[in-house]
C-alpha cells in the first residue's frame, strides 16, 4: 500500500513539474511577444482593453444586433470594426459604443450591410490571412511581427506601425494573393 501511494505521489509530482514548465515557457513566450511589438507596453495593453470594452458593449445590447456578425479589431488606438450588420442602424450604433471608449484615436468603420457570412468564407479568410503572413515573413522588406493581418470576406486590413516603404510593400504582398478582393492599409508611419 506504501509503495502504491508513493507511485502516485511521483506520478502527481512531475505531471505538476511538467504543469510548471508549461507555465513558465508561456509566460516566457508572452514576455517575447511584448518585447518584439513596436508598441509600448501601455499601448498594448490599451488595445487589449479597446477590443474587451466595445466587444462587452456590443454583447450587452445583443437582442439589438441579432443577425449581426461584428468583429473589433484595435492596433495603436486605431480601431478596425469588421463583419455583417441588418441594418444601417446597427452600423451607426456600433460606431456609437466604439466612439464612446477611452484611448479610442480613429475608428475603421468596415462593416458591411448583408448576411452573415458563412464557416466556409471564414476558411477561406483564414487561409488569405495565413498566405499573405509567410510572404510577409519570406519577404526581406518587411518585419511581419509588426504587421497584423485581418481578413474578412475577401478584404485584407493591414494594421501596423512600419516605414512607407514597409507599408507599400505589405499592401502589395497582399494584393497580389489569390483571392484578396480589396487592401486597406491602417498603418501608423515611422517616417
Amino acid at each position: 500500500m506504501k509503495r502504491i501511494t508513493l507511485c502516485v505521489l511521483v506520478v502527481t509530482g512531475i505531471l505538476m513539474l511538467q504543469g510548471c514548465v508549461a507555465a513558465v515557457i508561456g509566460a516566457g513566450a508572452g514576455v517575447a511577444k511584448i518585447a518584439s511589438d513596436p508598441r509600448t507596453a501601455g499601448k498594448q495593453v490599451d488595445d487589449t482593453a479597446i477590443d474587451s470594452k466595445i466587444s462587452l458593449k456590443i454583447k450587452n445590447e445583443s437582442d439589438y444586433f441579432k443577425g449581426s456578425r461584428i468583429v473589433v479589431s484595435s492596433y495603436n488606438g486605431n480601431v478596425l470594426l469588421i463583419g455583417q450588420a441588418s441594418s444601417q442602424s446597427v452600423i451607426d450604433r456600433v460606431v456609437e459604443l466604439a466612439n464612446g471608449v477611452d484611448s479610442v484615436e480613429k475608428i475603421y468603420n468596415q462593416i458591411r450591410i448583408g448576411n452573415i457570412i458563412s464557416a466556409g468564407t471564414m476558411t477561406n479568410d483564414a487561409w488569405i490571412t495565413t498566405n499573405i503572413k509567410t510572404k510577409l515573413i519570406a519577404n526581406k522588406n518587411t518585419k511581419a511581427r509588426d504587421i497584423k493581418v485581418i481578413t474578412e470576406n475577401g478584404e485584407v486590413f493591414l494594421l501596423g506601425i512600419v516605414t512607407r516603404d514597409e507599408g507599400y510593400t505589405a499592401g502589395d504582398i497582399a494584393s497580389r494573393v489569390s483571392g484578396v478582393k480589396l487592401v486597406t492599409k491602417i498603418f501608423t508611419y515611422l517616417d
